[in-house]
């Protein structure tokens, strides 16, 4: 770790309450245990894990030598451990799992393609030569043979024998340094002297590199994935960027103050645009760059607003300006790292934070970095988000378990007594319960169904009208000016229609999945006043929380019509006739959007769906064991009296402490 890596603890403070309440909880869940039995002490188990195994994830995302490997070393207070400032022909995600149980003696992970992704890229040409074999770009796809080509035989150079071994495999270390990082994640770059091309190895074939380690400043575990810049040459990285950003919780996007938004990638900017506004942190690195860094900062700052509104993202996101040079001049106490131009620029940032007349300190050079800013941003983030979620749910959890308890004793003071009389229609509890479960499970599989034939219908009608009127557009461009010169038509306009048509599904899984839920929980608290009559006293049973919809992401994917290469002059010349441009512009039109749909359907829709299931069915698995255990105990002694069981009670000092339980969950949710 760096000299000075007590500066990440600043930032800190977003997460004490979160924190505080997790400690809270933890308390009370004990104190549940002790008035347990054992099913019920098993569960609470399972919440107590569930809340020290509270992992956030935080994707950092951004322009090629914008910066992000740098942050990550910073942020991990190791700099110089990932490879920065190269432009490496892979596409490795490099995870660091801090503060997180590694598996064995596991310090370092590195895992390879599957033979069927190496194949497809190999074969394919990736996701761009799919692109290009769907819209017929031959001459195209002739340049990507080429280069894959290229890119084979050197990884075949390298690895020699081994390297049909070593596909579908890892390598798994108890240590890392930066030697063996570089071996499997950075190719170096043969345009570069200093650089040595032939320093990665592996990393041709390497897909994930996953670090372990732990700092004890931050008070929570991290997942921080640094991902590959999204404009590579077979957009393999755009496909692994999306796959590390699903189920990230914040998604950093690093831009270098000499570019900021204005050259930003659009494939970049396709994919955050998809977020929503408090799960996005746009930091401005390299500041230390700018030649008048305090009057040139408000101008980025506008040409960002601007940039984000014309691309249809919230202008509120949050944007941090900084530089990682200065922040690691801090965490390592070695100021001499800084360039004469960056001495200059914090020496002007200095004087206009009003330190002017204040000694030099590494605590203030930290400060102008911005990283203080960016740590307290991610943490505000996760605290609101899933940290807030993760209480949610334990605190749900725990009341229903308390519930459960409280019926449990209820039923074994009952049993032995003189019984139980139960007013179940005439049909025993088994069955009784089995009968709920049974109808519920149904209405959740006619649910979801249905919201998923409603969102296809309507995404389906997206993908029509957004043909119908890119065709009308290509025709009435073709009568105006001929077959001279070329035409595109924006899928800005398709991408809103799904992503309307995905926000409604959204809204009405929230809706139809919390009706649901709700009766299925009265119906359950309804078995339980049968079985034990007027017993329970103040009782509850509380209805699942329903899953979050996450963001779109597959939306923002490129497709062939976000292309503006040569294929599409050639693709525009080898058409004559107005029928032929319209008929195949059709097809290519209509097979992206329905990539699009598709993408959408199997990687978001499904997902969602089959948690709204799964919540359900866990729920009532859960509450049908204890009602089948009350009924067990009852069934000890049954025909009890009313007037005989007026008198019966459950063990006092417990009944204390589960109402006492109960109001502070209650409370702490309120």
């Amino acid at each position: 770790m760096a000299r000075n890596d007590h500066l990440l603890s600043v930032g800190n403070e977003a997460l004490a309450p979160m924190t505080a309440t997790m400690a809270s909880l933890t308390a009370q869940i004990d104190q549940l245990t002790e008035v347990a039995d054992a099913r019920s002490s098993a569960r609470l188990a399972t919440l107590k894990t569930r809340m020290e195994n509270f992992t956030a994830s935080v994707t950092m995302v951004g322009q090629v030598k914008a910066g992000k490997s740098s942050i990550v070393n910073i942020l991990a207070g190791h700099p110089g451990l990932l490879p920065s400032d190269v432009n490496p022909w892979t596409s490795v995600v490099t995870t660091l799992n801090i503060n997180t149980r590694p598996p064995g003696d596991t310090k370092a992970k590195f895992t390879f393609f599957e033979q069927e992704e190496w194949d497809n890229l190999m074969v394919g040409g990736g996701r761009l030569g799919e692109l290009a074999n769907r819209a017929g770009a031959d001459d195209e796809m002739e340049d990507i043979r080429r280069q894959i080509g290229e890119m084979k035989a050197k990884s075949e150079e390298r690895l020699g024998k081994h390297f049909d071994l070593i596909l579908g495999q890892s390598h798994q270390y108890d240590h890392f340094d930066e030697e063996l990082i570089q071996r499997y994640v950075c190719l170096g770059d043969e345009d570069d002297p200093d650089i040595d091309p032939k320093t990665g190895r592996f990393a041709d074939v390497t897909k994930s590199a996953e670090l372990y380690m732990d700092i004890p400043q931050y008070p929570i575990a991290l997942k921080l994935c640094d991902t590959p810049g999204v404009n590579d040459t077979f957009m393999v990285r755009e496909q692994i960027t999306l796959r590390s950003l699903r189920g990230s919780e914040v998604c950093v996007v690093v831009l270098a103050a000499s570019q900021a938004l204005t050259t930003m990638d659009m494939a970049l900017m396709r994919i955050i645009a998809q977020f929503e506004n408090r799960q996005i942190i746009l930091f401005v690195n390299r500041i230390d760059e700018l030649s008048d860094p305090v009057n040139q900062v408000p101008e980025i700052r506008d040409r960002i607003q601007d940039t984000l509104k014309q691309n249809n993202i919230d202008t509120n996101t949050s944007v941090v300006f900084g530089s990682a040079l200065w922040a690691e001049a801090a965490l390592t106490g070695n100021p001499d790292i800084l360039t004469e131009e960056s001495r200059q620029a914090l020496n002007t940032f200095y004087l206009a934070a009003g330190f002017g007349d204040q000694a030099a300190s590494l605590d203030k050079i930290w400060a102008l970095s911005g990283l203080p800013d960016l740590l307290l941003a991610i943490n505000e983030r996760i605290a609101d988000g899933a940290g807030a979620r993760l209480m949610d749910r334990v605190r749900h959890r725990a009341r229903n378990i308390a519930s459960q308890i409280r019926a449990t004793a209820v039923a074994k003071n009952l049993s032995e007594g003189e019984g139980v009389a139960r007013d179940l229609d005439g049909v025993s509890p088994e069955e009784a319960i089995n009968t709920v479960s049974a109808e519920y499970e149904k209405k959740a599989a006619e649910l979801t169904n249905a919201l998923r034939d409603k969102v296809l219908e309507r995404l389906k009608s997206a993908e029509d009208n957004f043909v119908k009127r890119a065709t009308d557009s290509l025709i009435a461009h073709l009568e105006k000016n001929g077959e001279q010169g070329t035409w595109q038509y924006d899928p800005a306009g398709l991408r809103t229609l799904q992503k309307a048509a995905y926000f409604s599904f959204a809204r009405a899984m929230r809706k139809d999945a919390g009706a649901l839920y709700a009766t299925a929980a009265a119906d359950v608290e309804a078995l339980y006043h049968k079985i034990l009559g007027n017993h329970l006293g103040e009782f509850s049973i509380e209805a699942p929380i329903v899953p979050r919809v996450p963001p779109p992401l597959g939306i923002g994917r490129t497709i062939a019509l976000d292309l503006q290469s040569t294929w599409w002059r050639r693709w525009w010349q080898r058409r004559k006739g107005f029928e032929a441009y319209a008929a195949d512009y059709t097809r290519l039109i209509a097979s992206e959007a329905n990539s699009i749909t598709k993408d959408i359907e199997e990687n978001q829709i499904a997902a969602v769906l089959e948690n709204v299931r799964a919540i359900l069915t866990d729920f009532l698995r859960e509450q049908k064991e204890t009602l089948l255990s009350i009924s067990s105990s009852a069934d000890k002694n049954p025909g009890q009296t009313a007037a005989a069981m007026a008198g019966l009670q459950p063990q006092k000092s417990k009944d204390e402490i589960l109402g006492d339980i109960l109001k502070d969950l209650s409370n702490e949710a309120a």
